[in-house]
């Protein structure tokens, strides 16, 4: 186990957690799934699973700026895997539902998704209830703090 200045290296452990995760999920993952980054892999995701999904509903759902989801949308719709659409009764809101190849990303990004899952329960579930718990506590409230962050610059 490493030695730590606790603050200092607490941070850089959570840095070299998501570049791990990130350079895992590139080497496990199809390599059609390698072409879209995690943003618009889970908005495709957020279209998929949300009930007339808008800018301000995807927003909400994944805590990320409307201005960011619509550059991504955006790329999203030129890849032909979202189409924007209005419906009969509210021509002012814009709508997206996937297309074919939308759904296919989808369907593969849900299983890479599954697979993540079960490889790491494997590991979590080696360690006593009480010690994931206060991970877990900690976790909460360090994404707390993160998204106050978050609140005061949008």
């Amino acid at each position: 186990m490493r030695v730590m200045n606790m603050k200092k290296d607490l941070i850089s452990l959570f840095k070299e957690y998501g570049d791990k995760q990130e350079l895992l999920s590139k080497i496990s993952e199809s390599e059609e799934l390698r072409a879209y980054n995690n943003s618009e892999l889970h908005i495709i995701a957020a279209i998929g699973d949300l009930e007339n999904p808008n800018v301000t509903a995807i927003a909400q759902h994944m805590g990320m700026t409307k201005g960011g989801i619509s550059k991504n949308v955006k790329k999203l719709i030129s890849a032909r895997l979202v189409e924007a659409y209005q419906e009969d009764n509210n021509n002012r809101k814009i709508f997206y539902r996937l297309t074919n190849d939308g759904k296919r990303i989808y369907d593969k990004h849900a299983v890479a998704h599954k697979n993540w899952i079960e490889r790491d329960n494997g590991f979590i579930s080696r360690f006593p209830e009480e010690k994931i718990n206060t991970v877990a506590e900690f976790l909460e409230k360090y994404i707390e703090h993160l998204d106050a962050e978050i609140e005061k610059r949008i």
